[in-house]
């Protein structure tokens, strides 16, 4: 069966391949038969029908989206309102080999994305560890993965762009980049307004207005305001998770005092007071003993268990049986599987209910023209806070609940010098990149058998500059070399990790541990900021690898002798070239071949979340991919058919994951691996009135070398969040245009197929392949000022899961994040 599978990846790939030469071959016949038609007929087909010309900026200047070599899927602001595309994660469904989630594992937040672009990424949300997709608005790198789940309100395009994009962007661009655009002032007056209602008492409000403020000032202005109710029901107290209630604004000025000189000012916010993202408790897995020995990869390691815990040690205490005996299922005082549902749409959850979020920004960029070279200046500061919940034991006992209390701020500053030489046979973008991050995460965990703190500070610097060079050696082969230096700086300081309740300390304090002050407070003085740990190493003890039981002495570094790991600043330093170079051929206009190298890192970190102890903060190392691709990109039949084709290899290496290692998630290089695949995008005009398109995306990702501390990921571990097969269509048909109006059905349909949710591929979040699909209308009248939509939204109520968290050692617990179920929703709209 292996045999037959790789047999048919092969003959995947090969054909992908072979389609992409054989169409380059071919194409001169077609193209050629096109270009017999005059020139001004062609000049009338393309006004008065076809499909519009899309430009793209993934080479920091404006370009046809089919003469730019980069694997690019874009959406204007009509398409993402075509498509009901609401916010950044949606797009997803419509770009292949994409994967993005709007939620966090491990998270109870609503505001954050998990995003995955050709299977590199990242799962984590924490302050610590960068997101493996990059994410832009108007120019500026959004440097967390909180607060990146974008609404796409007044946004001129979107795109997606695939693969390392290491030598013109900010930072953390080695899977690729989401690039979104807002709308710019424009000279005219204009205004648009939108309320819409749906199932969970849904009221969204949309605004824009657009003032022309004199000749050459003009100011724009949106906001929006959201909410729903939740669609998962708590138990517990009648309450809802899962809601939306979120304002968001922005206001922009353009002033073009010459017409050499343009000034785009802007600032946004957004505000968000929410319940926690909806999680459903899977499964319950409890340990009739306090200390549990696990054979973890070779090695003996004694793990505590949270449900012991709490069903012997707090508020079961007495009433859920004696040490070494299961608790009985059916006592309400007791965390047991009689916690457990069995309906995603319900939970016993019984922590705080809240996902808080407040984000501002502002912008200014400077744009001059001297002809020939244009420079540009992009300033911007982002601020951001954050309050997020999330009870991940699934209960209404508070013995697994955390709380993220985030606070940063991150400054940007990028100079960039665009411009040709030499009658325009070389177009050059050259820049300078500087970032300044900094802010903590004061992490609150509850945790059973102790309450600690989390988290830190981090303080970051990132310098970066590029330069890259179209150089065109024919009038149809051009050769683009480019490259990037990047030096970064990544700071973290520990300092909040602190225990504040040792659970166990009853059971030292009664004799029976040999700590008076609990086995975790033992371990953080004989642990944390030691030169060598104190333990007791006589293999023949009963406490053989524990605390000494005569107490150590707290180090310089561990004041009050209760913190996890040195109350010190430790700093990961990289500096970075990333090459790229591409080649690109004109068949003719119409048709475009290339081929592609490209280089992207991603730098390391430290693990913040540690229990109960360690000697210092510990790190991983950079991750790094080099990718090759063969791409033709195509217009035929007078532009009624665009269709794009991409085949590539990647190799990864030192790839970054996240793994439970004692009772804490923690990032690790797992290892080495190789992504192959292809991608096959199109649009289509058949008439005037029906548009078409289509995407399918093929990915083989695997390890190809495992290191041994990101046990229990192995060889044959799948990609976290990383379907072989993705694919997507949808159909836009102006069904009736009269002296009434016209009226447009739309429909789409998306596909995924089977991934893990996690890197350990645990089977609770094991997710089969699904589809989703999705269907409105919309009638426009006459003036074309009113236009009334109706639709609804994962028509078939398919319900796949989205993220979640497994511990069944130490947690004990399982639980899983699922999709929003189907919704219908009504919308009027009034355009001046």
């Amino acid at each position: 069966m292996m045999a037959s599978n790789l047999s048919i990846r092969r003959l995947a790939l090969r054909t992908s391949a072979s389609a992409i030469i054989g169409l380059a071959c071919l194409a001169p016949v077609s193209a050629y038969a096109q270009q017999a038609a005059a020139s001004e007929q062609q000049a009338e087909e393309q006004n008065s029908g076809g499909l519009e010309e899309i430009t793209v900026t993934a080479r920091k200047r404006s370009e046809n989206l089919q003469e730019t070599p980069v694997a690019i899927t874009a959406m204007t602001g009509a398409m993402l309102e075509e498509k009901q595309i609401v916010n950044v994660a949606e797009v997803a469904k419509f770009a292949p080999n994409v994967s993005i989630s709007p939620v966090a594992n491990i998270s109870g937040s609503s505001a954050s994305i998990t995003a995955f672009i050709r299977g590199v990424g990242q799962t984590d949300f924490n302050i610590t560890v960068d997101p493996g997709v990059g994410v832009y608005v108007d120019g500026v790198y959004v440097a967390r993965s909180v607060g990146a789940l974008l609404d796409m309100a007044d946004v001129s395009s979107v795109q997606v762009l695939r693969g390392p994009q290491g030598t013109l962007f900010g930072k953390n661009t080695i899977g690729g980049a989401i690039v979104v655009n807002s709308v710019e002032p424009q000279k005219d007056f204009d205004m648009k307004l939108e309320a819409a209602t749906g199932r969970f008492n849904r009221a969204d409000f949309k605004g824009m207005i657009n003032v022309p403020l004199g000749e050459n000032l003009a100011m724009r202005a949106v906001a929006s305001y959201e909410t729903r109710d939740g669609y998962q029901k708590r138990l517990f107290d009648g309450g809802r998770q899962g809601n939306k209630d979120s304002f968001g604004g922005r206001v922009a000025f353009k002033w073009e005092p010459t017409d050499k000189f343009t000034v785009n000012l802007s600032a946004d916010i957004n505000i968000r007071r929410e319940e926690m993202a909806a999680s459903t408790l899977v499964n319950l897995f409890e340990s009739p003993n306090l200390l549990q020995v696990v054979d973890l990869n070779g090695r003996t390691v004694v793990f505590p268990s949270s449900t012991y815990a709490w069903n012997k040690l707090q508020g079961g205490a007495g009433f859920c049986g004696a040490d070494g005996q299961l608790a009985p299922v059916n006592d309400p005082r007791c965390a047991t599987t009689q916690w457990i549902t069995g309906d995603i749409d319900s939970t016993w959850s019984g922590a705080k209910n809240q996902s808080d979020f407040d984000l501002w920004g502002t912008n200014l960029t400077l744009d001059y023209d001297f002809g020939d070279i244009n420079l540009k200046s992009i300033s911007s500061y982002r601020d951001q806070k954050a309050t997020i919940q999330f009870d991940f034991d699934g209960t209404p006992h508070p013995y697994l609940n955390l709380t993220n209390n985030i606070d940063l701020w991150q400054a940007s500053q990028e100079f960039q010098l665009t411009g040709s030489v030499l009658n325009d046979r070389v177009k050059f973008v050259l820049g300078g990149y500087y970032l300044k991050e900094k802010g903590q995460d004061k992490n609150n965990l509850l945790f059973g058998f102790a309450d600690f703190f989390s988290g830190g500070k981090i303080d970051n610097d990132s310098y970066a500059a590029y330069l890259q060079a179209t150089i065109k050696v024919t009038d149809r082969l051009s050769i683009t070399p480019g490259i990037r230096y990047t030096d970064e700086t990544k700071r973290f300081d520990p300092s909040f990790q602190t225990i504040n309740v040792d659970y166990t300390a009853p059971l030292g304090q009664a004799g029976i541990i040999p700590y008076p002050q609990g086995v975790f407070i033992a371990f953080s003085q004989c642990v944390t900021g030691q030169p060598v740990p104190l333990l007791v190493t006589d293999p023949a003890s009963p406490l053989f690898g524990f605390p000494l039981p005569g107490g150590c002495a707290p180090a310089a570094t561990n004041p009050g002798g209760n913190h996890t790991m040195p109350a010190v600043q430790v700093a990961a330093k990289a500096k970075e070239w990333t090459p790229a170079i591409s080649a690109d051929y004109k068949i003719t206009d119409d048709i475009l071949v290339y081929a592609s190298y490209s280089k992207g890192f991603k730098n390391g970190g430290f693990t913040q979340r540690i229990f109960p102890a360690e000697q210092v903060a510990p790190s991983f190392r950079p991750e790094f991919v080099e990718s090759y691709e063969l791409g033709l990109k195509t217009e035929l039949l007078d532009r009624r058919l665009r269709l794009n084709l991409a085949a590539f290899m990647s190799n990864y290496d030192d790839i970054q994951v996240v793994v439970s290692e004692g009772i804490a998630p923690r990032a690790r290089n797992a290892g080495s691996g190789r992504i192959k695949g292809f991608e096959v995008e199109g649009e289509a005009a058949p008439t005037d009135w029906l548009r078409l398109t289509f995407g399918v995306g093929y990915l083989d990702a695997y390890y190809r070398s495992i290191d041994p501390f990101a046990f229990p990921v192995n060889l044959n571990s799948k990609f976290a969040f990383v379907p072989e097969w993705t694919g997507s269509a949808s159909f836009n048909a102006d069904v009736y245009e009269g002296d009434m109006g016209k009226l447009t059905l739309r429909g789409d349909w998306s596909y995924q197929s089977e991934t893990f949710k996690d890197a350990i591929n645990s089977p609770q979040l094991r997710q089969p392949g699904y589809s989703v699909f999705g269907a409105s209308a919309s009638f426009t009248e006459k003036s074309e000022h009113f236009t009334v939509t109706a639709g609804v939204t994962n028509l078939t109520d398919e319900r796949y899961i989205q993220g979640g968290y497994v511990d069944p050692f130490v947690a004990g617990t399982a639980l899983a994040t699922y999709s929003r179920p189907r919704e219908w929703f009504l919308k009027l709209a009034y355009k001046y």
